[in-house]
């Protein structure tokens, strides 16, 4: 599985906003540029109101599926490589997360959890969506250089071979 690499020069327009110039193929051929959206929630979910007003997504027993990243319309490639790392379904707050407001749509989202909660699947599925449907790069804004070289290398294998 292979995005787009780009090399050249970076050019700003008189708009202001930035282009590319030089080697990156045509943004068709990677099998991860899709023209429907990707990361969409599964039919099926309700959404309660909480105490106090909050929105919280509410799962059924018997559509436990629903947490399955399969369902979301990820495309193939990657839940292969999510499935490859053992990854098959989210915790359910994760899928709160997602669908909280219009997370989906590009809107802000905070959120909290402990270590090794799974914080970073929530990040990796809105910022790989957003790449996605706006052919636009991304920044990941790590806390430790450590930690950058770790998800470097990580995102290396899980999209570029």
């Amino acid at each position: 599985m292979n995005l787009t690499r780009w090399s050249g020069k970076r050019r700003r327009s008189a708009s202001g906003s930035d282009s590319f110039s030089g080697s990156g193929g045509d943004s068709s051929d990677s099998p991860l540029l899709l023209s429907r959206p990707v990361l969409s929630p599964p039919p099926g979910l309700r959404r309660s109101l909480r105490d106090r007003g909050k929105c919280k997504q509410t799962f059924p027993d018997d559509k436990v599926d629903k947490l399955l990243l399969a369902n979301w319309g990820l495309p193939t490639a990657v839940l292969e490589k999510y499935h490859s790392f053992g990854v098959k379904k989210m915790f359910e707050w994760q899928a709160e997360c997602l669908l909280l407001g219009q997370v989906l749509e590009g809107k802000n989202l905070v959120y909290s959890a402990p270590t090794s909660a799974g914080k970073t699947l929530v990040a990796e599925l809105l910022i790989l969506k957003r790449v996605l449907e706006t052919r636009k790069k991304a920044l990941f804004i790590l806390p430790f250089v450590s930690v950058a070289k770790e998800k470097k290398y990580y995102f290396q294998v899980m999209f570029f071979y």
